[in-house]
């Protein structure tokens, strides 16, 4: 196990999501576009199912003011035959998601990286202009008692106070670190109404935003250092006992 970036045999990943934005020329009609992909990637990716995002726009009226329901955008949704993957397809970005078991940053990047060399075959956008990896954590608690410092430690990010808060306790945290690079930190601590012992929430979201070439190289270097940065946010926050549980071999 690299001490660097380990791989542990019980991960808390609910889901691991590599997200690249891109601009494609104006002559180029993206609604061709989901079936064409799809015959690049039938073979791996079988099922496609179109989806529309619903949004809610706020209109002022004579009765006053109320909300309308209103298609956000298209996307595409496709799922692997044989593995937790799925890659979501709209009009500016794709997202490569892992779902569990999660097997590690090698595989999640191959992954990332096969899925959007057939996006690029099919698309040729004209550049990427932001890229995220995000991480969602969910950490079964395992006793009523348990807070978010029984799991998790204060960094950069993470105050103390939250940390010896009672359940129902929220943070959420957006950072611009520097002019290209934002993080997002969410962090829930919610009590179950069946067992009494509920869920942690512990997500990380790293995003750089700037217009870059649409190759290979650029990307794998970006999304490199992104997890790399996610990973250090997540190893700084973790505690002893989330160690010795992601660690823990499953029986």
């Amino acid at each position: 196990m690299s001490s660097e970036h380990p791989t542990y045999p019980n991960p808390t990943i609910a889901e691991a999501v590599c997200n690249i934005h891109f601009r494609l020329s104006q002559d180029r009609e993206w609604l061709s576009f989901p079936g064409k992909l799809f015959k690049h990637l039938q073979n791996d990716y079988p099922e496609m199912e179109p989806l529309v995002e619903i949004g809610l726009q706020f209109e002022q009226g004579p009765l006053g003011a109320g909300t309308n329901l209103v298609p956000k955008r298209q996307k595409v949704r496709f799922k692997h035959s044989t593995r937790p993957l799925i890659l979501q397809l709209g009009e500016d970005f794709l997202s490569i998601s892992t779902l569990p078991p999660y097997r590690g940053w090698k595989v999640m990047r191959r992954d990332a990286l096969a899925a959007w060399q057939q996006v690029e075959e099919v698309l040729q956008p004209e550049v990427i202009n932001r890229v995220g990896i995000r991480y969602i954590n969910r950490i079964g608690k395992e006793t009523e008692q348990d807070r978010l410092g029984t799991w998790l430690v204060a960094n950069d990010y993470i105050p103390h106070g939250i940390l010896r808060s009672e359940p129902g306790s929220l943070l959420r945290l957006q950072t611009r670190l520097d002019t290209e690079n934002s993080l997002i930190i969410t962090l829930g601590d919610t009590q179950s109404e069946v067992n009494g012992e509920g869920v942690i929430i512990f997500d990380i979201d790293q995003i750089f935003e700037r217009e870059m070439a649409t190759g290979q190289e650029f990307l794998e270097q970006e999304i490199d250092r992104l997890h790399a940065e996610a990973w250090e946010v997540f190893s700084s926050a973790k505690g002893e006992q989330l160690e010795a549980f992601l660690n823990r071999r499953p029986s």
